[in-house]
């Protein structure tokens, strides 16, 4: 496959190779004082690792920074590694790696990004995005991963790994107060619970309680509302949205056995209960709530009309993780149980006409065991051979009421008088998943310096819904139970070299397997073809300046078949195919301590995300069937930056802490159709932070401002169906926020 690169993209290349250049020779220079960049151990290849000696694209986050800097949700984090993003479409999570996310907002569907927990895999989208805690480090992988993380990792995969028990006691406490009614409190307790011959148990109980008031307005707060048809839901209109009110508590036990064998067990449970996000619809020159009411939705993204609303999420997980001496190799076994709930309810016309309200309930199973055994560090050849298998069932139902002009269904009938007795969308179904799979990893130094690459992995998936479809208006009560399963071999082969102690050069196929999805309640009997994918990757890693500086880049091509992209239904979006796409893109990461007290960073990533063969129709502005060919992929960015900097003097035996992050994202379409009414021009957001604390203390003041500058901008944006008039349903960026906080270690 050629890599064909953009004049900007090689010019960017040409800088990198010129970097690269100057990063080995650089570690030639004289030793000054100052301390040097951190080395961050990772598990990303399901073996411990050196992030900056690891022949892979990888992002690894530190979780406790994060906190401090207010950065403790998807979207946050994401912003800081190249050529990732993160939104949500109607609750559900949409994490993009290398323009390639989920872009489903329904049950059904997968994500293209594999989500994991602590190694296992989080199936259920509409419950991930929940409050992150008391975690250790977050890992994200870019480039399809399918050989070693398998199925739905064909942009990337992310793992959120949470602190383990301590050997010795410790524990942690701090609360948090801000601007919109902010109040947190969150801490951890940890240390031995008992001990036994040559071995014993250690313990952790992390916990957290956040609210937020919420930041948009709702005009109609406190009004009761009549529902909007007969036999529907009567509603009192939500002080505010974008509120939030949230619990979670975690149980951690680790037992060290003579054997050397230890078991790491896991349960935690997480509750949200509140208003829920606001979803406000952006104006068009005709609406259903005007032509019927004479009613518009607000202009004003902070200003929201709701009649009602409501949002909780359940989700209940146990795990257990057991690592066992085999000879001189080492056998890890993952276990994993998580059930979710998750229930929404929202005015989706937003105005103050009875017009629509929308309902989505939620509910899963996520069943999964993984087994691989690794073979002993430093032989020449490194092995990992696995098993694993998922069982994943969910139960979706969709309750759409909404009242429509008479005048689309009944030719020229009036377009200001509704449809007697309105209409109700009622649809869903359960889907039951099944996936197995058996896989291997090697790596063979053929000398000291060069070592080749490969993995393959053998995947058996299957899918089977019960679904059903009724819109009493017009008659229609559907049901049927579509089925169907697929056999895929993702691979990965490469090779890596060392040009130095410092440096790292490698280069890397990998293919990625989309499973095949269903648009439940569609009932349209075939399912949507899985999604396939075939990247090269060539990278360089090095340190420099008495490792006081680290540069990595990577510049990567990936080629899609059967590309799964969100479409304008007749009730609710659905899943289909484009037939062929390519992403080109470069990413770079730097970080440099020029002094002791002074960290700079870097975060580059540019892409060219193309449709190269797509034929679809444009049903919000009702044009003919065309080839998007050469239009830039809905939701991808050709270009992301995130740029830190970080001062950390101690004055007076006090140590503090004075960071920036900007962060910048260029332009976003929404559709394939790249058209003006659904776009995101290019933005940018400022974040600050602080902190100090004495110097071998034991509590910390600490503050943050997100999005100081107060952008707003679009985040995520989904088409109702023509029917109910293409509507354009949207989320924003949060508003300038600050918080102040406090804590106290023991």
């Amino acid at each position: 496959m050629k890599l064909r690169l953009n004049p900007v993209t090689e010019l960017i290349v040409g800088g990198l190779l010129a970097s690269t250049a100057l990063g080995v020779r650089a570690q030639a220079a004289p030793e000054s004082s100052g301390t040097q960049i951190e080395r961050i151990t990772i598990t990303a290849e399901k073996r411990t690792t050196v992030l900056d000696t690891t022949p892979a694209s990888i992002t690894a986050l530190n979780g406790s920074k994060l906190a401090e800097q207010g950065a403790t949700n998807f979207a946050d984090m994401l912003a800081l590694s190249p050529n990732t993003s993160f939104t949500t479409g109607q609750g559900a999570s949409q994490i993009f790696v290398r323009g390639i996310g989920n872009v489903f907002i329904l049950a059904g569907g997968d994500p293209g990004v594999a989500l994991y927990a602590d190694g296992s895999y989080v199936s259920d989208q509409t419950s991930s995005n929940v409050s992150l805690f008391d975690t250790q480090r977050v890992e994200i992988l870019r480039g399809p991963q399918g050989a070693l993380y398998g199925r739905n990792a064909t942009g990337g995969a992310m793992n959120l790994i949470a602190a383990r028990p301590t050997a010795n006691f410790q524990a942690k406490g701090g609360v948090l107060f801000g601007e919109y009614g902010r109040r947190e409190v969150e801490g951890f307790v940890s240390g031995p619970l008992f001990g036994g011959s040559g071995g014993g148990t250690l313990g952790r109980l992390s916990f957290q309680a956040k609210q937020l008031d919420g930041y948009t307005s709702n005009p109609l707060a406190g009004q009761s509302f009549g529902p909007v048809l007969p036999g529907g839901r009567s509603t009192v209109g939500p002080d505010k949205l974008d509120d939030h009110d949230s619990r979670a508590i975690r149980l951690q036990t680790a037992t060290d056995f003579s054997s050397g064998t230890n078991l790491r067990l896991i349960a935690g449970h997480y509750r949200q209960k509140d208003a829920g996000p606001s979803m406000p619809l952006l104006a068009d020159p005709v609406m259903i709530p005007q032509l019927l009411f004479g009613a518009v939705p607000s202009t004003d993204p902070r200003i929201v009309e709701s009649q009602g609303a409501s949002n909780q999420i359940d989700v209940s997980s146990v795990q257990a993780i057991l690592e066992q001496p085999v000879g001189a190799h080492t056998l890890r076994a993952t276990l994993s149980w998580r059930k979710s709930e998750a229930d929404r309810f929202w005015d989706s016309d937003t105005t103050e006409a009875l017009v629509a309200t929308s309902s989505f309930s939620t509910a899963s199973t996520d069943k999964s065991i993984d087994v691989h055994i690794a073979s002993e560090e430093g032989g020449a050849l490194q092995w990992l051979v696995g098993a694993t298998h998922l069982r994943f069932d969910q139960r979706q139902d969709i309750d759409i009421q909404t009242q429509i002009p008479l005048g689309f269904l009944a030719p020229g009938a009036p377009f200001t008088v509704p449809m007697p007795g309105g209409v109700a969308f009622v649809l869903g179904g359960k889907v039951f998943t099944r996936s197995s799979a058996v896989y291997g990893d090697f790596r063979y130094a053929l000398t000291p310096k060069f070592s080749l690459l490969g993995g393959l992995r053998y995947n058996r998936d299957s899918k089977r819904a019960e679904e059903y479809q009724q819109i009493a208006a017009f008659g229609l009560n559907a049901r049927g139970t579509p089925s169907d399963s697929w056999t895929s071999t993702p691979a990965s082969l490469g090779a890596e070299y060392k040009l130095s102690a410092d440096a790292l050069a490698y280069g890397r196929v990998a293919s990625g397997f989309k499973s095949g999805a269903v648009n439940l309640g569609s009932v349209q009997g075939n399912l949507v073809r899985p999604e396939k994918s075939l990247g090269v990757e060539l990278g360089f890693k090095t340190s420099f300046w008495q490792r006081r500086g680290a540069f990595s880049a990577a510049v990567f091509s990936t080629d899609y078949k059967d590309m799964q992209v969100s479409q304008v239904g007749t009730a609710t979006v659905i899943l289909a195919n484009a037939a062929k796409s390519r992403i080109n893109g470069v990413e770079v990461e730097i970080g440099v301590k020029p002094a002791a007290e002074l960290t700079l960073g870097l975060g580059l990533g540019l892409m060219d995300p193309k449709y190269k063969d797509f034929v679809n129709a444009d049903l919000r502005n009702m044009t003919p069937p065309v080839n998007v060919k050469g239009n830039q992929l809905a939701f991808a960015s050709k270009s992301q930056a995130a740029l830190s900097a970080e001062y950390t003097p101690t004055i007076a035996g006090m140590r503090a802490s004075m960071r920036a992050d900007v962060v910048w994202r260029s332009k976003v379409f929404f559709t394939e159709f790249n058209t003006a009414d659904a776009v995101q021009d290019s933005y940018g957001m400022l974040n600050l932070s602080a902190s100090i604390r004495p110097a071998n203390g034991k509590w910390k003041v600490y503050g943050w401002v997100r999005n100081a500058t107060d952008k707003t901008a679009i985040t995520s944006m989904s088409i109702a169906s023509p029917l109910l008039g293409a509507a354009r349903q949207v989320t924003y960026t949060p508003p300038r926020q600050f918080g102040i906080g406090a804590s106290l270690e023991f």
